[in-house]
């Protein structure tokens, strides 16, 4: 039986459309809504994700295919953003976020610094206040409504000039003007081009191919979609961006600046979402514990008497491939900032950022798989991507148990950041939500997670760059990743503020932390013995590294430190690469050996058989036992 609160909603509907038999509408906040008669439109762009650079100087892999949708029934949209005045009804404490980041001021200006919830709530509170039906737009709903019947790149026609759409100009944010200051789409709808980009109610995840009707996008994911686009900067024009078949998003989480929303009436679409998508490293992967431990690694407490091991992943042998040619979901163009973990059924992890340039808003992250007992990696995949924000700077962990992502949200290249965090208790099939720890906004915001670690107690520890490099910190955790807190001390600073970058954290016996860093020359090497509060600095026997060049550390279960960089001066391993091992928590170095076949940024695992896993982002791959590198000279022999 129909609920009596349905049938009102459902009496009030039909006396509005029996009302409206003009085309717009009025609530009781001033909002002013225009019908959006039912139609047929074809959403996206292309047939297949970009082959070239200049096509995907056009458009991103997410539009296509391009496919018929209808739109079976009428409802009425928002002709304007929602405004501060009209969001702060519902939320009044929503005034003190004004002008922050230069987002929008007055009463009339479209409202920023909404999450996806808040932006939820606030149709639901209306909804509420109004006995009618409330809620954001489709995804196709709103892209339905900004082409208001064109075919071409806007509104507009395939150009859009500057007084037509308040976007970024020169490269630098502008402000938000007024809702209703450009001239609307033939519809009656402003600003679906530019001022602040709008909360829609879809996961993003792919197209398919094949008609639809009233779709409603995936029935889960990890960002929400967001459209229309915004002042916010960018490496392309900003027209591209502000394309009626551009998809962006964000995590539902993430508050920003740049991003409002626009209000429907009318019922929500009867059609059932599409399933989620798993990504082929999520696919057969086992569930069981790994395998018998390699023979050959196995050794006493130190390894003293393991027989040593070594395999080199050659370039073009069995690593992880990236097909020629890609432009999307990965890339070819362009990957970097590796990240490697052991699963805790045996497979190995390794991920990347995959882009065309390293600021882009394409900037996703690759990953691929090598499979316990295979001696393959698979094929590169998309590991993890929220469309046209910069995925920066993944670090992989597992405590042997759970395995740990952390990553940036950014929004300047790969600042204005928020660090994020998400966990997978299942190999990396399933994934939590990823979590903000820390916001773009917060005073202590930091940039790209570098390195991580669990102490003796469970302490997670990441140590993070700061935004826009000023500093370098670590960030704590007591709870398993729950809540996390920024450390006082600053690294840079305790170095005598040179431009030191990408710390390598590794504990020592005694609880303390080593951090190697990338900089001048000798490498630098800080300690602290307060969870990062305060930090002293001394160097290395290493040489300083630079440019495409990134330290990975470990704490080894036999106790040994491992350090691996490159031999820039030559004065350790006759350059290349090299692996380091420290017996007494980094005071000294008894044995270096060079390590073939992998450079560039480069991290650093060991499995639960004790073999040692060195990947880096030129997609070659290392896996040798410490009693391998025992056999290295002393370093300055």
């Amino acid at each position: 039986m129909r609920s009596f609160i349905t049938i009102l909603i459902t009496v009030a509907v039909a006396q509005t459309v029996a009302a409206q038999e003009g085309k717009t509408f009025t609530n009781t906040l001033g909002m002013k809504f225009a019908r959006i008669d039912a139609g047929t439109f074809t959403m996206g762009q292309g047939d297949a994700a970009p082959k070239t650079r200049p096509e995907w100087n056009e458009r991103d892999y997410d539009e296509a295919p391009a496919h018929r949708v209808n739109i079976s029934k009428a409802f009425y949209l928002g002709i304007h953003e929602v405004t501060n005045a009209q969001y702060e009804a519902f939320d009044p404490k929503h005034k003190s976020l004004r002008g922050k980041r230069n987002s929008s001021k007055e009463d009339d200006d479209p409202v920023a610094y909404v999450t996806w919830h808040d932006a939820v709530a606030f149709c639901a509170w209306l909804a509420k206040k109004e006995g009618k039906p409330y809620r954001l737009p489709t995804e196709a709903e709103w892209e339905y409504a900004c082409r208001s019947g064109t075919t071409t790149k806007f509104h507009t026609g395939n150009t859009l000039i500057a007084n037509e759409a308040n976007l970024a100009r020169l490269g630098f944010d502008g402000n938000p003007r007024r809702v209703g200051a450009y001239k609307p789409n033939a519809w009656g709808l402003h600003d679906t081009h530019g001022n602040v980009a709008e909360w829609c109610i879809d996961w993003h995840g792919p197209y398919e191919a094949g008609e639809e009707t009233d779709p409603v996008g995936r029935a889960t994911g990890y960002a929400r979609v967001v459209r229309g686009w915004s002042t916010l900067r960018t490496n392309l024009s900003p027209e591209r961006y502000a394309r009626s078949a551009n998809r962006s998003g964000h995590l539902p989480e993430d508050a920003n600046a740049y991003t409002g929303f626009r209000v429907v009436l009318g019922e929500m679409p009867k059609s059932k979402p599409l399933p989620f998508v798993q990504e082929p490293y999520q696919k057969n992967v086992k569930q069981t514990p790994p395998p018998h431990p390699r023979p050959l690694s196995l050794g006493g407490e130190r390894g003293e008497k393991a027989k040593p091991y070594y395999i080199k992943y050659a370039i073009d042998g069995n690593n992880p491939k990236i097909a020629k040619d890609s432009w999307g979901s990965i890339f070819s163009q362009h990957n970097h900032y590796s990240a490697v973990c052991v699963c805790p059924n045996g497979d190995v992890l390794a991920c990347w950022y995959t882009c065309v340039s390293e600021s882009g808003r394409e900037l996703a992250q690759a990953c691929s798989r090598l499979r316990a007992g295979s001696d393959k990696w698979d094929e590169a995949c998309l590991f993890f991507d929220v469309p046209d924000v910069n995925d920066h700077a993944p670090v992989l962990f597992c405590d042997g148990k759970r395995i740990f992502h952390f990553a940036t949200q950014s929004l300047f290249g790969w600042d204005n950041s928020s660090n994020i965090v998400r966990w997978s208790d299942d190999n990396g099939v399933t994934w939590s939500h990823p979590k903000i720890m820390l916001t773009r906004d917060d005073p202590q915001r930091l940039s790209q997670p570098c390195s991580a670690f669990q102490a003796k107690d469970g302490t997670l520890v990441l140590a993070c760059d700061g935004d826009n490099h000023v500093d370098e910190r670590l960030m704590i955790s007591k709870d398993r990743g729950l809540t996390w807190k920024v450390a006082k001390g600053d690294m840079r600073k305790a170095y005598g503020g040179k431009y030191v970058i990408h710390p390598a954290v590794v504990p020592t016996s005694d609880g303390a932390i080593l951090s190697f860093l990338r900089g001048p020359h000798p490498m630098p090497v800080l300690t602290s013995k307060d969870w990062g509060d305060t930090w002293e600095a001394t160097t290395t026997p290493f040489p300083g590294i630079g440019t495409g060049q990134k330290i990975a550390a470990v704490r080894l279960a036999s106790g040994a430190i491992l350090m691996c960089s490159q031999d820039n001066k030559k004065s350790i391993v006759d350059g290349g690469t090299y692996a380091a091992l420290s017996l007494d928590d980094g005071k000294t170095w008894s044995h270096v050996r060079k390590v073939e076949g992998v450079g560039g940024y480069m991290s650093v695992a060991q499995a639960q058989d004790r073999v040692i896993y060195l990947f880096g982002t030129r997609m070659g791959c290392a896996v040798f036992n410490e009693a391998w590198v025992r056999e290295g000279k002393k370093v300055g022999e």
